[in-house]
Order: structure tokens, then sequence, then C-alpha cells
């Protein structure tokens, strides 16, 4: 989505720390809950079919996704082989742009664009997609590697007005590639890398994690997010850091992460949010 947020009253930097607080408390709860329950983490016992879901959200923009990956000829999802995925999402974004100029003449003439019929309209925009990716799940010691291809669709449309600066309205189709890594550094700390490309809307993506297993169930550590498209413009890019936790157990896990969002153009960040992110896998 389109990085476009405006500026708000609340400072960013108490917004940030509160998401981030509030992301332990939850987590320790959720740790505190499933040891009462006898619920322990286990390598032992996976399936062979996992599906996720989640929502994200930020000033101005929203999105929820879900999707399914299958290992159809593997012992389980965490065995070396072949594997599909189906996903998609949707969600709404918005932003403020004055319009263009309109009908401008002869500037030898004096007669040049004036500024006295150009407003500031704010825009409300869908957006959605749908993936189908064939990929190969490889385990390399303490490095798991995976690897998709396959075909995409992303989708926007102008829910309130047309923006002439900006008209990416429609459905276009593309390829997507993604490499997913995670390596475990020690036994009690770890490292994640995600990045995709796609087509379709020039979209890329990519995050970074690492964790500390504050016990072997609960995850904490900090994580960057890079998200560039069509619509962010030239020179420019969407950026994230904060700070996630991980719970996970026989089965499935959970994941919780907020911290600050700016929209940034030639490495200066601008119009700073808050973002916050939830989660949820399950295989079976």
């Amino acid at each position: 989505m389109r990085g476009s947020w405006r500026q708000g009253g609340t400072g960013v930097s108490d917004v940030i720390a509160s998401a981030i607080a509030t992301i332990i408390t939850i987590c320790s709860s959720l740790a505190a809950s499933a040891d009462s329950l006898g619920i322990q983490p286990s390598p032992q016992t996976y399936g062979w079919r996992e599906t996720y879901g989640g929502v994200d959200a930020a000033r101005d923009q929203w999105l929820f996704y879900s999707g399914m990956t299958v290992a159809p000829f593997s012992r389980d999802i965490y065995s070396d082989g072949l594997r599909l995925r189906f996903g998609g999402g949707y969600g709404r974004y918005s932003y403020d742009a004055v319009s263009p100029h309109m009908n401008c003449g002869v500037a030898w003439l004096n007669d040049i664009c004036s500024e006295k019929d150009r407003t500031r309209q704010h825009y409300e925009v869908a957006h959605s997609y749908a993936e189908a990716l064939l990929g190969y799940y490889l385990q390399l010691g303490r490095l798991t590697a995976k690897a998709f291809g396959g075909f995409s669709m992303s989708s926007e449309n102008h829910l309130n007005a047309s923006d002439p600066a900006h008209n990416y309205d429609g459905t276009v189709f593309g390829f997507k590639g993604a490499l997913e890594f995670w390596l475990n550094l020690t036994d009690t700390s770890w490292t994640s890398l995600d990045v995709s490309y796609s087509t379709a809307r020039n979209e890329t993506a990519s995050r970074w994690r690492t964790g500390w297993r504050v016990t072997p169930a609960l995850s904490i550590g900090p994580e960057l997010r890079y998200d560039k498209n069509i619509e962010t413009g030239d020179g420019a890019w969407n950026g994230r850091a904060g700070l996630f936790a991980r719970y996970e157990w026989t089965g499935g896990e959970i994941s919780l992460a907020g911290g600050g969002a700016w929209w940034i153009t030639d490495w200066a960040p601008q119009d700073p949010s808050a973002y916050g992110t939830l989660n949820v896998l399950f295989h079976y």
C-alpha cells in the first residue's frame, strides 16, 4: 500500500512506546496462560498443511490477509520438499493531495497556470491482492531456506474521487518471487529475513527480525521492514522499525508487532505513524 499518513497531535514516540509495552504485556500473559494450561512447544508433531492470517494497521491504512501452504509430497510442513502456497488480502488506505494544474495557457503570453483553482482533496483507495506460488523448503543445519515463484494479482480502486496524478486504478497480473530464511544463531536466539518482488505494480517488500527466547516458547526482538510499489513514487519507499513478540506451541504460533512507520523520500523520513501487526499460524 501507499504510505501516506497525515500528521497527528499525539507524539509518535509516545505511541510507539505504548504499543511496545502493550505487546510485551499481552505476550507475557499468553505465556503465563499457556504454561498454566500445560501448552508447551514441541518440534515433534506437525501436519502437512499450514494456514495463516492476520491484520496490519497504521494511520490511514489497514489490511486483512490470509493464506495456506501445503507440503503435498513431504512427511510434514518442516520436511524438505515442494510447497504450494495460496494467499490474498483486502484493505484500504487514504491520503491527501493537491489537484494538478489544469487548462494551463501559453507562458510567453503570460497566460500561465493559476494556483487559485487547485484544492486539497482527500482520497480513499481500496486495495486487494492474490497469489498462487510454487516453492521448495530446504533445511541446511541451523538454516532453513524457502524459495517461491508464481503468479500474483493486485487491484486498486479510488472510492470517493479519481486522482489524475495517481491514476493506477484497475487490476493487474504479474509474476512474484519470494525468498525466506530462518537461522538459529544459538539455542536461545534466531534471525529471519523475508524478501519478495512482484511485477504487478512493481511491488517490493522485505522484513528482518532477530529474536531472543525469553522462554522456550516466547521470543522477543526488533524488526525492520521495507516496502515500495508504483504508488510510492521515484526515490521513495515505506519504512518501519519496531519490536515484536512471538509465542509458539505445538501446531501453531501467534505474533504481535508494533513501532514506527515512515514514508521515506531521498532518505529523509516524513509523515510518521505508529503501526501494529497481528499474525496467527496453525499446522494440521
